[in-house]
């Protein structure tokens, strides 16, 4: 008869460094999972570091196969099936994916799959589902996958260049030069279209050129037309800084930075200075008539999916909102699509330091959860601090996005919330910080190296009486699982 291990055992023997304990105690991690309440454990209690030797894709995946190899599925068990899938909102993509393949595996009743496309239909959350959309419609004769993947779906002058360039140099009337270079643009040669560029813009930043407002109106726009079909060639600062001048409107301006977000991609142009812009013209001088198009902009790039580009931009999308938030306008009309957009860019944040964090917090407590994960190393401590004594209903939760998230080693995290128990004055705080070593204790990977070599990985807790005692008793704990393992 197999023996009924306790929580705790089931926990370190899962982050064993021993496969055959590891896969022999997911079995029973399995069936425990599945008993709902009344299961020894649940998917709160377990930590997927990096370090472990079972990530949360394979967990899941097998707990799965596990399932569907049962022959006396019910209703509850189903049930209970969902809730641990839904315990854990960082894994709903992998979730997700493997409800599909349950629904495909034909192993499943009628009633079964029925209740698998509700739970995808019930779970439809802002994200990246490519994968996801592309597999249920490789099953086009499925209505009820039909159905689901759209609810996943729901976004002639034969000129010279030497006649072009000898024209330029003359003192032609404005308007005249604009007539005559329109038939060299015409010829569509990059060429020729550079060549006008430059002399354009010498016109219009040279002030001793005679030209009425309607004649730079149009020389600006026809600068517009040849930005938006030709590489650029010129740096975006200048405009910003013609714009600080009042030397460009800011309908221009909002055109010329539309063109410079959608040739960043092929260009690698500075964003850095594109995004300055934007805070110029949106943030700095609070000019609402602009939204839109800045929303556009931030939009476009976005679709991008480029991690550096992202970070920069959900905290220009901060700011906006902090700027407008308190707007029923704005609350109507931008907040909501804008929050929909960090959800998906949030994905895509590799670095956000702590000061950014503490805005998001203000703003979404879901998207703070999702950003904490991509804390800097060096703020964790502070970030922590502040969860633990200023939203402490989070502090579970954070904690989880940040040690299944990042790179960060277990101990470090241990070792700053030992840090913080030791500095707590009230007892509420102790407790926070005490449950919280208790559980990371137990889900310490490597554990026989860590007994080995407690004295040295976890001596920063033996100069606290509660904290050594904690120390003691998961060694005690952790030798009886070895000598068992041993006997067996």
């Amino acid at each position: 008869m197999e023996k009924i291990l306790s929580k705790e055992m089931l926990l370190q023997n899962f982050n064993s460094t021993n496969m055959f304990l590891v896969k022999n105690c997911m079995l029973q991690i399995f069936d425990e999972l599945l008993k709902g309440k009344q299961g020894l454990l649940t998917m709160q209690d377990i930590i997927f570091s990096h370090k472990s030797e079972v990530q949360a894709e394979e967990f899941l995946k097998t707990m799965s196969t596990h399932f569907l190899k049962i022959s006396s599925r019910n209703m509850q068990m189903w049930d209970n099936f969902f809730s641990v899938l839904e315990q854990r909102q960082r894994y709903l993509p992998i979730s997700r994916m493997i409800l599909l393949d349950m629904y495909l595996s034909g192993k499943l009743s009628k009633e079964e799959k029925h209740r698998c496309c509700i739970w995808l239909n019930n779970h439809c959350r802002i994200g990246y589902h490519q994968t996801l959309i592309l597999k249920m419609l490789s099953y086009p004769e499925d209505t009820k996958l039909l159905l689901l993947a759209k609810k996943y779906c729901r976004q002639e002058a034969s000129l010279s260049q030497e006649e072009l360039e000898k024209i330029c140099s003359l003192p032609i009337r404005t308007f005249r030069k604009l007539e005559i270079f329109s038939l060299f643009i015409q010829q569509k040669n990059q060429d020729y279209n550079f060549c006008i560029i430059k002399e354009l813009m010498r016109d219009l930043t040279d002030s001793s050129i005679r030209a009425t407002q309607e004649e730079k109106n149009k020389m600006w726009e026809m600068l517009v037309e040849l930005f938006q079909n030709n590489p650029l060639i010129i740096d975006i600062k200048l405009f910003n800084e013609l714009y600080q001048k009042k030397q460009l409107t800011s309908e221009i301006y909002l055109k010329i930075l539309d063109i410079y977000a959608r040739q960043t991609n092929t260009y690698s142009l500075s964003v850095d200075d594109l995004i300055a812009g934007c805070v110029q013209i949106v943030v700095v001088e609070k000019k609402r008539s602009v939204l839109k198009s800045i929303s556009e902009i931030i939009f476009f790039l976005l679709e991008q999916k480029k991690p550096q580009i992202t970070e920069k931009l959900m905290v220009l999308m901060l700011k906006i909102i902090t700027l407008w938030k308190e707007e029923m306008w704005f609350k109507i009309e931008y907040l909501p699509v804008f929050k929909a957009k960090m959800y998906q860019g949030a994905m895509l944040v590799k670095k956000i330091n702590f000061s950014t964090l503490k805005q998001y917090i203000k703003i979404d407590e879901q998207l703070f959860l999702i950003l904490v994960s991509s804390i800097e190393k060096k703020d964790v401590k502070n970030l922590l601090e502040e969860i633990a004594y200023n939203h402490s209903e989070l502090w579970q939760e954070s904690l989880d996005n940040i040690l299944s998230n990042t790179t960060l080693d277990i101990l470090l995290i241990i070792q700053i919330i030992a840090e913080l128990y030791k500095a707590a004055e009230k007892e509420k705080y102790k407790q926070i910080f005490f449950k919280s070593l208790e559980m990371l204790l137990n889900n310490l990977p490597e554990k026989e190296n860590v007994v080995a070599n407690s004295n040295h990985l976890l001596s920063f807790m033996y100069d606290n009486v509660d904290l050594k005692n904690l120390v003691d008793n998961y060694l005690k704990q952790a030798n009886v699982s070895m000598t068992n393992l041993m006997i067996g």
